[in-house]
Parts: C-alpha cells; sequence; structure tokens
C-alpha cells in the first residue's frame, strides 16, 4: 500500500476496488438470473409450449383449405434420398401438374429439383403446408414426431415400412409396392442408367473416372466410433486382394454414419490417397450403383446391395464391433482381417447369387423396378378421387 502511496496511485487503486467488488456482484447477479432463466425455460415453459402448440397445430390444420395439387414429401434426413426421393422423381416424370413441397432440415445439402417449393420442418411454415396437402409422404418418425394433424379429406403414405406403402386415413391398411422405391434403380441394369449415375457421383465427389472399380464401405455409427475408427482395417491389403481376385485398379468410398457426416473429412483424412470421402454424397443407392463391391458391418444398405448381384462383404471385427447381434445375419459374418482377405481371394460369384436370392427371398423382397410407379399411382387415384 505505501508503495502506491509513493507512486501515487493510491487513490486509484481504493476507488477501482470498490468499483470491482460493484462488478463482481453485478455479474453475479446476472448469472445467477440467466441460470435460473434456463433452468425455468428448460424444465417448465419449453414443456408447457410443446402441450399448447397442439393447440395450434390442432388450429392450422382446422382453418387450412387442401390444395388438391399438392403434396408434401418428407425425408427423415431432410436430404433428397431414399425412397422419398425416388416417389418425387417418378411425380416429376409424369408431369402432372402436383405442387412438391420438400420438407429440409437443418443438415440438407441437395441438390433438390428447381420445381420443389420448401418449408423447413418444424416451422409454422411446415405445419401450414401440411395442413394445405392433398397428400403427404414420410418415411421414419419425423411427422408423426412433429404432432401435425391429419385433415379427413387429406392421404398420409408412410413408406419404408418393411417394404410396405401405409396409408394412415383408416383405409384397407398396407400394398406391397414391389419393396421400396429407393431400389427401382438398383434394379435398373441399363448401361445407359448406369453411365448417368457413375457420372454424376464422380462427378459431385470430385473424383477423376480412369475405368477404376470401387468398393463401397459403409459402416454403422458403432463402427466408426470404434477404437481405431476406420483406420482399423488393413485397406491396402483389402485393395490389393480386390484386384488379384477381380481385376483392374480399385479405390474405396468411404460413407461415415449419418451421424459422423461432419467428422468424416477428419476421420478419412488419416487414411490412403485410394480412399475417398463419400459422406457428404446425400444418395445411398445412388453409390450402390457405381460400386463394384460393398462392405458393411451389418447395416441394412447390404441387403439392398444384394439386389445388383455384386460382392458383399459383412466384416465386423475388433471391440466396436459385437458379433452377437448380427450372427442372425443370413449372411456370413466376417471376424477378422485375414478371413476377409481369403473371403475376397476365395469369393464365388455362382455361390454369390444363388446367397443373394436366398436372401432376398428370405426377406420377403419383391423389387421389379416399378415400385415407385405403384405408388404414384396410388397418390394420382386419389388426388383424382
Amino acid at each position: 500500500m505505501i508503495d502506491k502511496l509513493i507512486e501515487g496511485k493510491l487513490i486509484t487503486l481504493l476507488v477501482g476496488s470498490v468499483f470491482r467488488l460493484v462488478e463482481i456482484l453485478v455479474r453475479t447477479i446476472h448469472l445467477s438470473v440467466r441460470g435460473l432463466r434456463l433452468v425455468v425455460q428448460e424444465t417448465l415453459t419449453s414443456r408447457l409450449d410443446r402441450r399448447i402448440s397442439v393447440l395450434g397445430k390442432r388450429w392450422v390444420a382446422g382453418r387450412a383449405s387442401v390444395d388438391p395439387a399438392s403434396i408434401v414429401i418428407i425425408e427423415r434426413d431432410g436430404e433428397y434420398t431414399g425412397d422419398p426421393k425416388y416417389i418425387a422423381e417418378e411425380i416429376l416424370r409424369r408431369d402432372t401438374g402436383s405442387q412438391i413441397t420438400w420438407v429440409l432440415r437443418d443438415q440438407s445439402v441437395g441438390p433438390f429439383p428447381r420445381e420443389f417449393r420448401f418449408v423447413r420442418y418444424g416451422t409454422a411454415a411446415f405445419y401450414r403446408a401440411v395442413a394445405a396437402a392433398s397428400v403427404v409422404v414420410h418415411d421414419g418418425r419425423a411427422l408423426t414426431d412433429s404432432g401435425a394433424v391429419r385433415r379427413p379429406d387429406q392421404h398420409w403414405l408412410r413408406v419404408g415400412t418393411g417394404g410396405l406403402t401405409v396409408p394412415e386415413d383408416g383405409t384397407d391398411a398396407a400394398q406391397r409396392v414391389g419393396s421400396h422405391p429407393r431400389n427401382d434403380v438398383l434394379v435398373d441394369t441399363s448401361a445407359e442408367t448406369v453411365t448417368t449415375v457413375r457420372k454424376k457421383v464422380l462427378d459431385r465427389l470430385g473424383i477423376a473416372d480412369s475405368g477404376q472399380r470401387f468398393l463401397l464401405y459403409a459402416p454403422t455409427r458403432r463402427a466408426t466410433r470404434a477404437p481405431g475408427g476406420l483406420s482399423g482395417i488393413d485397406l491396402r491389403s483389402v485393395r490389393a486382394a480386390l484386384s488379384a481376385r477381380f481385376g483392374g485398379s480399385w479405390e474405396i468410398l468411404v460413407r461415415t454414419h449419418a451421424r459422423h457426416r461432419a467428422e468424416s473429412g477428419p476421420l478419412v483424412a488419416g487414411l490412403p490417397a485410394y480412399c475417398r470421402d463419400a459422406s457428404p454424397y446425400p444418395d445411398l443407392q445412388e453409390l450402390l450403383v457405381l460400386a463394384d463391391a460393398g462392405m458393411s458391418d451389418g447395416d441394412d444398405w447390404i441387403f439392398d446391395y444384394l439386389l445388383t448381384r455384386r460382392p458383399a462383404f459383412v466384416f465386423a471385427a475388433g471391440p466396436g464391433h459385437p458379433v452377437d447381434g448380427l450372427e442372425a445375419s443370413p449372411l456370413p459374418v466376417i471376424t477378422s482381417q485375414q478371413r476377409l482377405l481369403s473371403a475376397i481371394a476365395t469369393f464365388d460369384e455362382e455361390a454369390h447369387v444363388d446367397t443373394s436370392g436366398q436372401v432376398l427371398a428370405r426377406l420377403g423382397n419383391a423389387d421389379d423396378g416399378r415400385a415407385s410407379a405403384r405408388v404414384v399411382d396410388q397418390i394420382q387415384e386419389w388426388m383424382s378421387g
């Protein structure tokens, strides 16, 4: 203190200390009030808002006028992919004069057809669009979870439910539509479709086409987050084994689980240059068309891929890949790196085609390339009624 007196700073120090005490007191009060506000909002007001929002949703549904030309399509992640995409493509092909409104999510990236209108999931515009739609097509639980209210003069159609399209209006429940609309493109083996899709995918991913072949490795969330991550596989040996067995130069398309799409860059960055990050590409089915072989750890897409009859491997090894849930899989589960290399080296195409047919039959598959057409036939029947 005497030093401050000598230096001519004593009064300034004392006055400043008083103001700092006031600042600390104000900050403490501010943080306390903010914390209290957050607690009240999280535990009380937000819950009340969710409950009373039902009244607003009912009000919108009750006052809306249904537009006979309006179709709202909801894909679970908001991306232009899956069964909803291929139904939308069929509607656009027929040029029926219908207006498609696509529901976006925060992570939606497109590109989308220019004919679409857009609303964002959970907004007031979303509920108004749903209330005014003649038909609402959706997959997953997004529409159910939203709490939107169906009008008696609307048709809601849930797709992708065990190969069934399910009307939710109390009419004769489900009809089989050839399994899944998304698989129409896999059944279409025409050179035009294969060439068009290959160019589209490679252009989007920035990969020069040198006639190379591709292995699609698309693991589940479990494998993505396993110790060692995607680098836990000896991809160089896998690539060499593919070339030795099937010929050609191979590259590996790595598609991380959707929940880790934002992390895909760092996850793939440490892999060799012939490993390409396909995670940003929204349409898995088009990647399946491009792929000359597929590998996962039991994700359902591998069963769609069997429609191509191309080599498919279920590889689940290491502490991040519990095998218990996979042993019921109709496909053999490979549990070590050495067994994977052996499975590639001894791959029997005729046996695989036979196994694929048996698996698809066991799953009740009825894909014939016209699932989208039958769904849209039903939609047009409703909209013209």
